[in-house]
């Protein structure tokens, strides 16, 4: 296989565990940016420095490939290790977008809601939904099945949609 070969898997691999494994994970949107900031700081500094051997393919590999594959597989063990399974139900409304240009503007709900008590306020993957939104239409309650990780992250194992006439006032 050659560079070029193993950059094109690589990173479809990476963008798929991207929306199947972190996307499901709930994290603090802002800490997550930091940490990863920090760490390709550092690794930067170690591989400068030849602390850290990267081999032959360099920096742009190692950035663009290994780096996020190994953010991945933390993410990945953290999710397949998932146990202890707990359910939470809160009411929800859908977050109103306005598109259009200037002769024309329509509002229109999306797939991201915003949940009661503001549950939840900076793990943005917890609260967006990438589905048809017809599964959300006429409903106001949601109920996840979140598990722990090895690494005590949560993860959203599963979500349904109801509808809770008790959820129509908040």
């Amino acid at each position: 296989m050659t560079k070029i070969d193993k950059y094109i898997v690589f990173s479809i691999l990476n963008v798929i565990l991207v929306f199947t494994v972190i996307f499901k994970t709930v994290v603090n949107f802002y800490w997550f940016i930091v940490i990863i900031g920090i760490l390709c700081i550092i690794s930067n500094i170690l591989i400068n420095r030849n602390i850290f051997k990267i081999g032959s393919l360099g920096k742009n590999y190692f950035f663009g490939v290994t780096f996020p594959m190994i953010i991945n597989a933390f993410f990945l063990v953290n999710y397949i290790t998932g146990m202890n399974p707990t359910k939470e139900t809160y009411c929800y409304k859908n977050m109103i977008a306005e598109v259009g240009g200037r002769g024309s503007h329509q509002k229109g709900k999306t797939t991201y809601i915003y949940l009661s008590d503001n549950a939840y306020e900076y793990s943005y993957m917890t609260r967006s939904f990438f589905i048809d939104y017809k599964r959300m239409l006429f409903k106001n309650q949601i109920t996840y099945t979140f598990e722990k990780g090895i690494f005590g992250l949560k993860i959203r194992k599963d979500f349904q949609f109801i509808y809770n006439e008790n959820c129509l006032d908040k």
